[in-house]
């Protein structure tokens, strides 16, 4: 998301009233399946930003608390906002009213990093205090590796093949994957989007003998690395 939407965003947030979750006091505040629109103009000093992961991409339902810097109740609570429109502009976006005094926001999300930020102070009936983008990290998921040999057993002349799946709880991991043998890279494949867990692994030419493979997902910035279980691949001379 580029500096000019998300400024362009929070500026129409605030003044064409869109359709966002509605802060209240924390300690009055109701519990609301659905984002609500507020009914008027905020009266009390207003904190509002978008929340977004380390890849830019807006995160959706993100509790979202105020605290006065010298207190340790939240003095206003508020979800980011999930559109019902897969690719409307308010994803990510909160507001949360605030009396005058300083506060720190606090981000939280099962799966994600809890983060605090310095809101400043406020200190003016009316103010808005635009944050623009902040970043909450996705905790990197657990991730399973399996793979299976096409052949066991090729000749010198041919080139073994790896089948590799790799799967993880709540989407698909994308990434690089190799094939070792020992500490060797003996062949390498990408897991994308669209390959759904799976990548065929073409092996450089191996020499005579067994040769005692694992595949490994090196993992990445949402997903840990997994390595498969040992595959063992027979290379024999070709017979005449």
């Amino acid at each position: 998301m580029s500096r000019r939407r998300t400024a362009a965003l929070l500026a129409s947030a605030a003044l064409a009233l869109v359709v966002v979750p509605h802060a209240l006091p924390a300690q009055g505040a109701p519990s609301h399946d659905r984002a609500v629109a507020p009914s008027r103009v905020a009266a009390s000093p207003l904190i509002q930003g978008v929340v977004v992961d380390q890849d830019g991409k807006p995160v959706d339902d993100v509790d979202v608390q105020a605290l006065e810097v010298d207190g340790t109740e939240p003095a206003a609570s508020a979800l980011t906002y999930a559109s019902e429109w897969p690719d409307g502009p308010q994803h990510g976006y909160f507001y949360v009213e605030v009396p005058r005094g300083s506060y720190t926001l606090t981000l939280a999300k099962r799966g994600y990093r809890t983060v605090e930020y310095d809101a400043g102070r406020v200190v003016r009936r009316h103010q808005k205090v635009s944050m623009g983008e902040l970043v909450i990290k996705k905790v990197a998921t657990r991730s399973t590796t399996s793979a299976g040999l096409q052949h066991a057993t090729v000749t010198t002349r041919q080139r073994g093949v790896v089948d590799v799946t790799v799967t993880g709880s709540g989407g698909r991991p994308t990434g690089e994957v190799v094939v070792r043998e020992g500490r060797d890279v003996v062949g390498d494949g990408t897991l994308t989007r669209s390959a759904r867990g799976h990548v065929t692994i073409t092996l450089d030419r191996l020499g005579r003998g067994d040769h005692d493979l694992r595949a490994s997902f090196r993992g990445s910035a949402s997903w840990r690395p997994s390595t498969s279980k040992v595959l063992t691949l027979r290379v024999v001379k070709r017979r005449h």
